[in-house]
């Protein structure tokens, strides 16, 4: 039951990684870099957390947290338990962009840590919202197209990272909500 969906993942893989040109190298291959080990959002997270002020710095602690988190509390035990070969070492033809990795394919790391990071900042400054779903995107198509992931890997990565995502800004609200509540009766009663 599952050989006919991996196989129309292959064909998927395939079509993808054979439709190269310069200009979406030239895009691709620098937002396939940006990502690697969650280093621009660690990046990011850290300038937060040094220069930002305090909803920044939470910010930039819950970004790093939750990337961290979700990395290895769910998708490193998914790899294992679903280990896959990455595919420009497993198809033949796959032409391969960026760092080899040479570890599980399933899922990516690309892509649970692009939503996560889109949806913690996006849900922080509105402003930024669009941009990085069109990055979220993009970071998603590259990793098939440089032949780093199979596309279910990246929809597997994709879910994760929203979900988590979803969660995060929602607990944030929550707790917003609860703090500024707290505040208004704290003053009243003064």
């Amino acid at each position: 039951m599952l050989a006919p969906i991996l196989e129309s993942d292959k064909h998927a893989l395939i079509w993808i990684n054979s439709h190269h040109s310069l200009p979406l190298d030239a895009i691709l291959a620098p937002v396939a870099y940006a990502g690697e080990g969650g280093a621009l959002w660690f990046a990011l997270a850290l300038g937060l957390l040094v220069f930002g002020k305090r909803p920044h710095r939470v910010t930039g602690l819950v970004l790093a947290l939750t990337i961290i988190l979700v990395d290895r509390l769910i998708c490193a035990p998914l790899g294992h338990a679903f280990f896959r070969t990455r595919p420009y070492l497993d198809v033949d033809g796959i032409r391969q962009l960026g760092v080899r990795w040479s570890g599980t394919s399933f899922p990516s790391g690309h892509a649970h840590s692009v939503w996560i990071a889109a949806i913690t900042l996006g849900s922080q400054w509105r402003k930024l919202a669009i941009p990085l779903l069109v990055f979220g995107l993009l970071t998603c198509y590259s990793r098939p197209y440089c032949g780093m992931h199979y596309p279910l890997d990246v929809m597997a990565g994709s879910v994760v990272g929203i979900s988590a995502g979803f969660l995060v800004a929602a607990g944030r609200r929550t707790w917003n909500r609860h703090h500024a509540s707290k505040a208004q009766t704290q003053a009243r009663g003064q």
